[in-house]
């Protein structure tokens, strides 16, 4: 029987460790998304139900918090 990966959305709004810390999760067998913004974040939250949110407290548009909030 095959299980279905875990998928994680990635969020935070610095390139670098959101590329290296997305290429870590895949390498240890996730699914993995990403958004640099709250407003991406909270669509890709709503429309790929993720099983774990990674979510960066500091991000253009709404914040982390906001994200949080809304969801």
């Amino acid at each position: 029987m095959n299980e279905a990966k875990k998928k994680i959305l990635l969020v935070d709004d610095e390139p670098d460790i959101l590329s290296m810390l997305k290429m870590r999760l895949e390498a240890s067998g996730y699914e993995v998304i990403t958004a640099a913004d709250g407003n991406t974040a909270y669509n890709k939250a709503k429309s790929d139900l993720p099983d774990l949110i990674i979510l960066d407290l500091m991000l253009p548009g709404i914040d982390g918090y906001q994200v949080c909030r809304l969801l």
